[in-house]
């Protein structure tokens, strides 16, 4: 279906990919790699809106692709799932403007012929089924893509997508915007999709659910691993192992060598010696680049109180929409709170009006004494894009050296520190975001969407940091590794209202209920039978009733 075959591309003098090869056919393939190795410019080149250097790429059949940023944001989004039925619509024009004549009957007759095989009477159904299992209301879906949030637009084009039934499936980071309901839905759809996938993603939750192979993007170089994310990380460090004991072992035989052949150059063994030194070039040294142990630590000034943060009946609107109704909320020193909710819920706003970026209609914030609040806001985008790395972190007070310190944790090293912010990705604008939380010394971090475009081992050394911060952090996110590693309260903001809530792992949950209500169904089976014997055994009539509605609940809530 897909081959990619020894591509190169050079950017401006820069080498991004080298003699890049793969294939895919049906399997469900996951790019991974560190921000800015190349990964979207990859996919770029598969979809042809950039040029290789040299190689090619063979894509036979039909694809869909969904990048990371949503472009042609001017139709609403009904009109942009309805796209994905252009044959249809095509048919639907011809109809409304067929003109009466002597064979108007033969001609009308087949279209509707042709419309009707094709799904044309039933295609609206299909839409806002997707739409309703993406969880979209119909006046979401009546707005232009522009008037969305970021979420409610990959939702439209993921509906677009699957709806389209393309061969082939291409998406550039799709979980970034979705809320954890809408991850799973997609989840569970691309479980079903019959078509080759190829994804770029960071979510390690997600990947090692959907994922058959892994293309892991190092060096501008790809290496395949079968398996989930999880298998490709154990098989890399043990090939990783193997490589550093081959290498040690070549280069003590080189070393070795090396001193027989100088000793014996000139002498009676000058045969041998020049006979060794030929086998030696022929000997190829395993390349291992030594993978750099990051540790950042996050800088706070003073523990401040017990009190953190009290929230007092907080209610916004925006227009006739009720955001947040009557919100009261005391957050506690060292608590780790996440706040979860669908996409548009407000969770954001709420974040706003705690630290101040915006007013709540009514209610009331009170901060706590001696409390210093880092933001983390999800726009990575708010900063100067003609500002630099090293502009960013000078402006706390950072002597040249010591700011190029911070940013080498970073990955900001050598001229990178120069580059404008506008040349970055969009996981290098969130590493430079959180360069800057890191030395703003606050001891309430106030964070959404921290961990959104990073690559899975920067994930890592960030939540290290998080772990190991002695202060208080409230953060939004939709990354489900993070939310089990994190935090130790988590709320779910639905109706304006905050909501305590456990965190679940909704398929291990689907999957207990859905043992109950086998188990449930047995006995039902068996009472069934039994009553055609005994129909007037009024215990087992009234536990068949009773089961029967415990059955239809739990039915109801695993959906």
């Amino acid at each position: 279906m897909l081959i990619v075959d020894k591509i190169n591309f050079v950017n401006e003098g820069r080498k991004i990919l080298r003699d890049v090869t793969f294939s895919i056919d049906r399997e469900h393939k996951v790019l991974v790699g560190e921000n800015g190795t190349g990964k979207t410019t990859l996919l770029e080149i598969i979809i042809g809106s950039l040029t290789p250097d040299s190689g090619k790429v063979l894509l036979n059949g039909t694809f869909a692709y969904i990048p990371q940023e949503i472009k042609f944001l001017d139709r609403t989004g009904v009109e942009e799932i309805e796209s994905a039925f252009q044959n249809i619509k095509t048919i639907e024009e011809k109809l409304s403007h067929i003109e009466k004549s002597e064979n108007f009957n033969e001609k009308y007759g087949k279209l509707i012929a042709q419309y009707e095989s094709i799904g044309g009477y039933s295609y609206k159904q299909t839409i806002y089924s997707m739409i309703d299992k993406f969880r979209l209301s119909e006046e979401t879906v009546s707005l232009k893509l522009r008037n969305m949030s970021g979420g409610e637009r990959t939702k439209c084009l993921i509906i677009k997508a699957l709806l389209s039934q393309p061969d082939l499936l291409i998406l550039d980071e799709p979980t970034n915007h979705l809320d954890i309901e809408s991850i799973e839905t997609l989840e569970e759809s691309l479980k079903k999709f019959n078509g080759g996938l190829l994804i770029v993603s960071h979510d390690k939750t997600f990947i090692n659910r959907i994922a058959t192979h892994i293309l892991h993007l190092k060096g501008r170089k790809v290496e395949e691993y079968k398996g989930n994310y999880d298998k490709f990380d154990e098989t890399k460090n043990r090939n990783d192992t193997t490589k550093i004991k081959e290498r040690e072992r070549l280069l003590k035989i080189i070393e070795k060598e090396k001193i027989f052949i100088e000793k014996f150059r000139y002498g009676t063994r000058a045969k041998q010696a020049k006979s060794r030194e030929k086998k030696l070039q022929k000997i190829e040294v395993p390349e291992v680049e030594k993978e750099r142990q990051k540790k950042i630590q996050i800088e706070m000034a003073g523990r401040g109180g017990e009190k953190v943060a009290e929230l007092f009946h907080i209610k916004k609107s925006f227009g006739q929409k009720n955001v947040l109704n009557d919100i009261t909320l005391l957050i506690k020193r060292k608590e780790r709170i996440g706040i979860l909710g669908r996409n548009g819920s407000g969770k954001s706003t709420l974040l706003k009006i705690i630290v101040g970026k915006e007013n709540a209609d009514s209610g009331s914030v009170k901060i706590g004494n001696s409390i210093s609040i880092g933001y983390f806001p999800q726009d990575a985008f708010l900063m100067d894009p003609e500002s630099t790395p090293l502009n960013e972190i000078i402006a706390y007070g950072y002597t040249i050296p010591d700011a190029r310190d911070v940013l080498a944790l970073f990955d900001f090293t050598g001229d990178d520190v120069f580059k404008q912010i506008r040349e970055f990705s969009g996981g290098e604008k969130k590493k430079l975001l959180l360069a800057k939380m890191s030395i703003m010394k606050g001891n309430f971090l106030v964070l959404d969407e921290v961990t959104n475009h990073l690559s899975i081992p920067m994930k890592e050394v960030v939540l290290e940091a998080l772990k190991n911060f002695d202060g208080t952090i409230l953060l939004v996110t939709h990354d489900r590794y993070v939310l089990k590693n994190l935090v130790n309260k988590t709320y779910y903001l639905k109706n304006g209202k905050l909501h305590a809530k456990q965190l679940e792992d909704k398929k291990n949950t689907k999957d207990s209920s859905q043992k109950e209500i086998n188990k449930i169904n047995s006995r039902i089976a068996y009472l069934e039978k039994l009553l055609k014997n005994e129909p007037n055994n009024e215990k087992k009539i009234k536990e068949l009733n009773i089961l029967k509605k415990k059955a239809q609940l739990l039915y109801k809530k695993s959906k």
